[in-house]
């Protein structure tokens, strides 16, 4: 059967599974059995996921996800880029290579894609593959397996989905998105190229991309049943746009948005290495870090409008989301403390008396929820993830200076101890990932005035602390969560009891920048301050402060280290006396 290109944002490609692939998929005893297999060893609900997307698959039809641009007069982009050449290669060769399949009961198709875990529960993937999908109810995740539909992978459910906000569907701008996972995976995970590393960019710097995609790159081509890997040398933004344009007669290749690699394709599947259908959403690998997302590639068509080849048109390249441009936005996502699971950053904020406490919730924390009782006993509170779970935990300090991790187990908060004789440690920090492994860290300020670092280890306990220099006791309040600069890493904000508000930005070794002032009069007033990362959801980090008249006022992060002019929110805040 020759599939059908749809047009618009997604290109719908029913294809069959090769005979091969649904003897393995089927492999040994039947489809019934293998479901009980495979409900009983990780769960009724992946179980019966699982069994369902292969039954659809069998029956109606692979759907591969990517996009692909038609040439010429047909090239409005519609939806679908395998990969051409290259050779097969083992899990253990990516790790943190996912499958993403997704059943849809209202067409009956079944739509694959890859991802890159990039935390123990965050996928990283195109935004073309999930945009006006609903992966928390149809989406099921494989990981740990070369095998496509592997009975014995790693298997979670989506918890939360996440696109770039500036996702453009026609034009396949900003294509990156993140999913949070019902349980985190016990992966090696991949790790984003930062906002500063232009040199992994460099034009022909051999890069390496992995996938499931197209063999070859016709109407009949067959998916690849293992995973495969291919290098290709990166190519300038200018011999991209070029040759894309003269391909395409239209101008969609961004520059500094995508990135485009070689070598270039020839239009013969003998002589190209390329990606293709069913590619989408996996990483493009240049020293270790993910420079790219398999975004888009340009397919070629008959005159009666069915596709002749859907990747390898002579003359062109495929392209990639560059992620340089997104570490900040997407990190956001990765690194977030998002309590209410509504993708973005709230504010914890305890009454004076009684020990209960309100959630803010992020956008314009106007509104809110109750956050419990309970917290009475506690002089800080800090919102973090040391488990990777997805659920918002707390680091919580007592009056007697006892450290605590509060998380759920299962439907049920645990509080653990973390440690002790912390009572005299002037200020603590849940940062996010300052040393670079994908975990939380906490930070302090000690009573000597020294910054430290506590390497987290994704249980709720910690390294042993690594001094990271003196002086800190200058500043009466220390705060940080996230991305402040667009580098993909945590910074911090530090302001004096004179109201002067410094920014610290960390480095590639887990070390903090001399300070940069960024005023020295806006926050002199506050008598708190909160740093939680992304409240307004524009991907970058933001600042949240109470007046002395009791109202809290919201300083969006302008992601290069600056902040807009602080809009008030909630009112009435006075009545509280902690917030984290």
């Amino acid at each position: 059967m020759n599939p059908a290109l749809r047009s618009g944002r997604r290109t719908g490609v029913r294809r069959a599974f090769s005979a091969a692939f649904l003897a393995l998929a089927l492999a040994g005893t039947g489809a019934a059995t293998t479901s009980s297999a495979v409900a009983a060893s990780d769960g009724t609900t992946t179980g019966k996921l699982f069994q369902k997307i292969r039954v659809a698959a069998e029956k109606q039809g692979y759907v591969p996800k990517s996009v692909v641009r038609k040439p010429s007069a047909q090239s409005t982009p519609s939806a679908t880029p395998m990969i051409i050449g290259g050779s097969q290669t083992t899990i253990g060769a990516a790790p943190y290579m996912l499958q993403l399949w997704y059943s849809n009961d209202t067409s009956g198709e079944v739509i694959f894609c890859a991802g890159t875990l990039v935390a123990p529960n965050k996928v990283m993937t195109a935004a073309h593959c999930i945009d006006g999908l609903d992966w928390i109810n149809n989406g099921l995740i494989l990981g740990g397996s070369a095998t496509l539909l592997d009975e014995n992978a790693k298997m979670a459910l989506v918890k939360r989905q996440w696109i770039n906000p500036r996702y453009n569907a026609s034009t396949i701008d900003n294509d990156v998105a993140v999913l949070t996972l019902d349980r985190p995976l016990s992966l090696t995970t991949a790790k984003i190229a930062a906002n500063t590393d232009s040199a992994l960019y460099a034009a022909g710097t051999n890069a390496t991309v992995y996938g499931w995609g197209l063999t070859s790159s016709g109407p009949d081509g067959t998916q690849s049943e293992v995973l495969k890997k291919a290098t290709l040398p990166l190519e300038s933004d200018a011999t991209c746009d070029a040759a894309l344009k003269a391909s395409l007669g239209a101008d969609y290749f961004a520059n500094g948005h995508m990135v485009c690699a070689g070598p270039v394709s020839t239009g013969d599947d003998a002589t190209t290495t390329t990606t293709c259908v069913g590619d989408s959403g996996g990483p493009l690998v240049v020293n270790g870090r993910v420079v790219g997302i398999v975004s888009w590639g340009v397919s070629e068509a008959n005159p009666d409008g069915s596709v002749s080849k859907y990747c390898g048109v002579a003359g062109t390249y495929p392209v990639f989301t560059k992620m340089s441009a997104y570490t900040g936005v997407t990190l956001a996502r990765v690194n977030d403390t998002d309590w209410s699971g509504d993708g973005l950053a709230d504010v914890f904020a305890r009454y004076k008396s009684g020990g209960t406490a309100r959630v803010y919730k992020g956008s314009k924390l106007t509104s809110y929820s109750s956050g419990g009782s309970g917290w009475g006993s506690f002089n800080k509170v800090l919102q973090t993830d040391l488990n990777r779970d997805g659920v918002v935990d707390y680091v919580m300090r007592t009056t007697s200076g006892y450290l605590y991790w509060r998380h759920k187990s299962g439907s049920t908060w645990v509080n653990t101890k973390i440690t002790s004789g912390w009572s005299t440690v002037k200020q603590i920090i849940a940062p996010g990932d300052v040393t670079g492994d994908g975990l939380p860290d906490l930070m302090s300020v000690k009573s000597s005035g020294y910054l430290y670092v506590y390497p987290g280890k994704g249980n709720g306990t910690f390294g042993s602390g690594k001094s990271l220099g003196s002086g800190w006791l200058s500043y009466a309040q220390v705060v940080g969560h996230g991305d402040l600069t667009g580098d993909g890493r945590p910074d911090l904000i530090a302001r004096t009891s004179g109201g002067a508000t410094y920014l610290f930005t960390s480095s590639t070794t887990g070390t903090f920048s001399s300070r940069k002032l960024v005023s020295s009069t806006a926050l002199k007033s506050a008598t708190a301050l909160v740093a939680t990362g992304d409240v307004s959801g524009d991907g970058n980090a933001d600042l949240v402060a109470r007046s002395s008249a009791g109202n809290l006022w919201l300083y969006k992060g302008n992601g290069n280290g600056t902040f807009a002019s602080g809009v008030k929110a909630a009112t009435g805040m006075n009545s509280f006396n902690l917030f984290g």
